[in-house]
């Protein structure tokens, strides 16, 4: 574990450390904060603008000197991080549900795609209005395909601030179409745990449609694109909510709230864990995580000390203990899953731990001439790398080899980073029993672990 994204309400009992574990935990945090990158989001922002006090930038700073401002921002189809700290990113955001800056877009300027999801969202939301929305519309509505906008700007914003006021103003409105929505759509009250096969099960509702075929089905009659992943997840997310799916009661339902929830759990994806007081959060994290076969963990405060104690401890191995867990797994061979071809045989294999603190996958690799043991992170290629993490990576490399006599400086960005991105650069460790060679999972963004046996 090494990118950390903490919610709003940790940071919140970090800030306040009423009670001891807070206090421990802070302290722990700010103690070990080379061995460890943590981010914000605008969604922490946009729950920092519930508060009305000045307390809030005092909230800021704290939430910084754990942060060093790591923003996580999206811009289609790409996450990035942005140097920049909270105080001076919440003066640059709007209030969630403020659609007062579309007024200020010009039209003209807006894509077909762009035109087509206006035209249909138009389209439905007013049907929906006179109440002539058929309850087959998901599969039966035939989505309207025309380039050219069919809407003047001026109905379209009047439209979008209707809904918002139903949305944001009116906190029964949203309650009812939640009502009106299980009663239609999922009457039986079919429900998503972490491990249940909810997708295949939600078939049995009356649109006859799995869970994630709901999703697509709603992209298309929407007009909206279904490869850009933050729209794809936000209409998940609200799905668990809006059909019932994630089992929330009706008097915690807030629309606002659910969809900085969603903010929350979507840039939690990209980093190792997601930690949140939120219950219903964590569900629903936990469920499309799984749906959408994402590798990040989802803690409770309770379970986050836990699992943070356990890493701590984990990156202080030493280089015996380390390749210790390593052959041990190898000895054990509990294979995954066996990839043949005429050059190699491929072996993914089970893992009892994580190694170094960091790879938690383990291949072997066979070919007529030797044997490699290959340690990675993740399968997940839309994940990020950022320099910070491999400082941290090949830091603890160095520590634990020079340990034992070998002569390893310590990472150098200005350096190594241009070398990384070229893909021309490896850390090299020669031993009686094998060559270790740290070093970037070609195009992707990942460090592996390389060892060749002797």
């Amino acid at each position: 574990m090494v990118t950390v994204y903490l919610d709003k309400q940790v940071f919140s009992h970090l800030f306040k450390a009423k009670e001891e574990k807070y206090i421990r935990l802070r302290e722990k945090i700010l103690s070990h904060k080379d061995q460890f990158i943590y981010f914000y989001s605008n969604a922490h922002l946009f729950d920092l603008q519930k508060d009305l006090t000045s307390c809030k930038y005092d909230e800021m700073e704290f939430m910084q000197s754990i942060v060093d401002g790591n923003r996580l921002i999206y811009e289609a189809p790409n996450i990035m991080v942005l140097k920049q700290s909270p105080h001076d990113a919440f003066r640059t955001i709007g209030e969630i549900g403020d659609f007062s800056w579309l007024k200020y877009i010009d039209f003209s300027q807006i894509t077909k795609e762009q035109k087509k999801a206006i035209n249909n969202i138009v389209d439905i939301t007013i049907k929906d209005f006179k109440g002539e929305l058929d309850s087959d519309w998901l599969t039966k509505r035939i989505p309207i395909s025309e380039d050219e906008l069919q809407v003047d700007k001026q109905t379209f914003v009047s439209l979008i601030e209707r809904i918002a006021y139903h949305f944001y103003e009116n906190k029964e409105s949203y309650k009812n179409i939640r009502d009106n929505t299980i009663a239609m759509y999922n009457p039986t009250l079919i429900t998503a745990e972490e491990e249940s096969s909810f997708n295949e099960q939600f078939a049995s509702s009356p649109l006859g449609l799995s869970f994630g075929e709901l999703v697509k089905a709603a992209l298309t009659q929407t007009g909206l694109s279904s490869i850009d992943p933050a729209i794809v997840y936000s209409i998940a997310y609200i799905f668990l909510d809006l059909f019932g799916v994630n089992k929330e009661t009706r008097k915690k339902v807030r629309f606002q709230n659910m969809q900085t929830d969603s903010c929350h759990s979507f840039f939690g994806s990209y980093c190792d864990c997601i930690v949140s007081d939120d219950e219903g959060m964590r569900r629903k994290c936990k469920v499309l995580y799984k749906l959408f076969n994402i590798g990040a963990k989802v803690y409770s405060i309770d379970e986050f000390i836990e699992r943070f104690n356990k890493s701590i401890k984990d990156n202080e191995k030493s280089a015996h203990e380390y390749i210790g867990e390593i052959f041990d797994d190898c000895l054990t061979m509990q294979i995954k899953k066996i990839e043949i071809t005429p050059e190699h045989t491929l072996l993914q294999l089970n893992t009892s731990c994580t190694y170094f603190g960091y790879f938690n996958y383990m291949s072997v690799r066979r070919t007529k001439d030797e044997t490699d043991i290959i340690l990675y992170k993740n399968n997940d290629f839309s994940q990020f790398i950022l320099a910070k993490e491999i400082e941290i990576i090949v830091n603890r490399f160095v520590r634990v080899f020079n340990d034992i006599g070998a002569n390893f400086a310590l990472f150098d960005e200005a350096n190594e980073f241009p070398q990384i991105n070229t893909g021309n650069w490896a850390r090299v460790l020669i031993l009686n029993s094998a060559d270790m060679y740290l070093t970037k999972f070609g195009d992707a963004p990942m460090l592996c672990l390389w060892i060749k046996l002797k």
